[in-house]
Parts: C-alpha cells; structure tokens; sequence
C-alpha cells in the first residue's frame, strides 16, 4: 500500500471512531465497579465486594473532604481496593491491593461514576524517539 492509502484508512478508522463517541455508543474500558452488560449498558459490578469498597470510598471522601485521609482511613483499616487487569495474562482478573493517593484522585475525577460519557480527555504526544510522551506540557521534542 502506498503511504497515501495508509494515511486515508487511518483516518476512516479514527473518524469511525470519533462519530460512534458523538453518539455515546463507543465501548472504553470501564473503572472499577462498572460493567457493561451484553446489550452494551454500563451497570454496577455485579461483585458485592467491589461495590462496597467503591461506595466505602466515595462515602470516606463525602466525610472527610480529602483524598489524603480516605488513603490513610482505608489503609488503617487493612482495607484492600480492586483493580482489573485491562490486558495480558489474566485480563479481566481482579487483583486487590493497597491503595495509594493518585488511584484516588484518579477514581474521584473520573467523570463515568458521575454517570457521564467521556472519550479524548488524555492526550498522548510522541518523540523523535518514538517514545510517548503523556504530561501536561505536550512538547512534541519529548523534553518533558
């Protein structure tokens, strides 16, 4: 294929894309405590466990006002958050853990526990290098 050809298919691909998420039918992954069922509706996890620990740190923040002392509430506690495996070996396995601030933030600024569709919210720009480069500054020399 000429390089034309590749530039054009890729972008049907990403157009496809972009207008199946306008419509708020394109399937992502899911955070913790939400599933899709088979007619493509996201739902709670049907794991009890998961729910709980979900709600236990929405209630936690609700109290406390700080992602800071939900951590340090739920690992007094000995209390252990999940994580699903998004791809590899095991994918779609659950591992449970200890959490750490940054998963909660990531878990209270995300906008589908709120109900909300969200597609393009992150960004990643590449190096020379080919090297991906993710922060705020998106300085396409990889100078981050």
């Amino acid at each position: 294929m000429s390089e034309a050809e590749l530039h054009i298919l890729k972008s049907r691909l990403q157009g496809g894309i972009l207008n199946k998420a306008r419509r708020g039918e394109l399937e992502m992954p899911l955070p913790i405590g939400l599933v899709y069922t088979p007619d493509a509706r996201v739902v709670l996890d049907p794991d009890r466990q998961i729910q709980d620990t979900v709600r236990l740190l929405f209630d936690t923040f609700r109290e406390t006002g700080s992602a800071c002392a939900v951590v340090r509430r739920l690992r007094g506690e000995k209390i252990l958050f999940p994580r699903r495996i998004r791809r590899g070996i095991g994918k779609g396995d659950v591992l449970w853990s200890e959490i750490d601030h940054s998963r909660v933030l990531q878990i209270l600024h995300n906008p589908r526990y709120a109900g909300a569709f969200a597609y393009g919210r992150t960004r990643t720009a590449y190096n020379a290098s080919s090297s991906p480069c993710s922060c705020a500054c998106r300085d396409p020399t990889g100078r981050c």
